[in-house]
């Protein structure tokens, strides 16, 4: 039980830092938005570890999306004149926080008092490739920083606390696995999507420019997928410079959407023959589990961290064998049964990730931080 002396005495003060409103809504910032929703709505039900808890929450700009019943906005405007990256997260939040902070996004302040920080991946060691000089210069500084530093260190997957490990970024004891959820895609409406789809089986991927993504092998199986008598439909951005990369002319048979929503992500999921999630290496791999939510089959890589995400409820292959994407693919395609089942593998693995359960286990670090016993 919480120490009742305590709880009953003086206020616990957090802030959450909100520099993820400033990010594109890829898998790092879905975290903190969602993380953020669910400490609000624990709070609101009077969960045990938040009495006498006070959260708020400090963002560089304004935002109308996030809908906080107990937990105050504040906004702190970044200094841009010229922008600096990394500057308002250093030099210009820590003075503003009071009590301990929980920043969720990797880079954060080094010199916070009773600092709780996810660190996702450690991209900027295992996938130089995929970044700029600059990119890595940062993480490469602060992250082990951090690590020093922190009260307490969150992240995704054994894999990347193994790594973290590794390249000696975090102390093994400082780490907390939290995984992600994926229960927001439940959220998501299929039937408000404006995504016009075509008359022939499709599947469905998400492209991203980073190499460790291996959007190349969808440029190698299109055309085999084209004989089977399937499109392929590519979300995201990616520039004429990203796509040439890949070598040769567009396959006739992939379909470019751009940046969609996430009302059209359901559509495209619950649409589509199956999701392919190429990459060759993910801190979590959130997509792939947002497919299984809408139940969409996914065949992935069988890549660090995947299968101990995905579990027996994924089809896999290795990275660059493009005959064993084809075959998968192909089995999915001919067997309706093999794909029910995958389905609803997929529907039991996704239930194994709620943001609700991360909520929690930042609510008793939380609670360790400010001297109560876990409940």
């Amino acid at each position: 039980m919480p120490d009742q002396k305590f709880t009953q005495g003086r206020a616990r003060i957090w802030t959450i830092n909100g520099d993820f409103v400033a990010l594109k809504p890829t898998g790092v910032p879905r975290y903190a938005r969602e993380v953020t929703l669910a400490l609000d709505q624990l709070i609101s039900q009077g969960h045990p570890l938040t009495q006498n808890l006070s959260v708020q929450i400090i963002l560089p700009r304004p935002i109308q999306d996030l809908p906080l019943q107990e937990i105050q906005h504040r906004v702190l405007p970044e200094f841009n004149k010229p922008r600096i990256p990394q500057f308002w997260a250093q030099f210009q939040l820590p003075w503003k926080v009071r009590g301990g902070l929980i920043s969720f996004c990797n880079l954060a302040p080094l010199f916070a008092r009773r600092h709780i920080v996810c660190i996702h991946d450690v991209y900027s060691w295992t996938e130089p490739k995929s970044f700029s000089f600059g990119f890595r210069l940062a993480h490469r500084v602060i992250l082990p920083g951090l690590g020093r530093l922190a009260q307490a260190v969150t992240t995704v997957s054994t894999l990347s606390r193994d790594q973290l490990v590794h390249y000696n970024v975090v102390p093994e004891h400082k780490i907390v696995v939290t995984y992600n959820g994926a229960d927001h895609a439940m959220r998501w409406r299929s039937e408000v999507s404006k995504l016009r789809l075509g008359s022939r089986p499709f599947c469905f991927c998400i492209g991203r420019k980073e190499q460790h993504k291996n959007m190349e092998l969808i440029w190698r199986i299109a055309p085999a997928l084209d004989r089977l008598g399937l499109d392929v439909y590519m979300a995201g951005d990616l520039s004429e410079s990203t796509l040439s990369s890949y070598g040769g002319d567009r396959p006739p048979n992939i379909r470019l959407l751009g940046r969609i929503s996430d009302d059209d992500l359901a559509k495209a999921f619950h649409s589509a023959l199956c999701f392919l999630f190429p990459s060759r290496i993910e801190g979590f791999g959130l997509p792939a589990v947002e497919a299984m939510t809408c139940g969409c089959p996914v065949v992935a890589a069988d890549a660090p961290c995947l299968p101990e995400v995905l579990g027996e409820a994924a089809l896999y292959a290795r990275p660059d064998d493009a005959a064993g994407w084809i075959t998968a693919i192909s089995r999915l395609h001919q067997s309706p049964d093999l794909r029910r089942d995958l389905v609803g593998r997929g529907h039991v693995q996704a239930t194994k990730y709620s943001w609700r359960g991360i909520a929690e286990i930042y609510l008793r670090l939380m609670a360790a931080a400010d001297g109560i016993a876990p409940i």
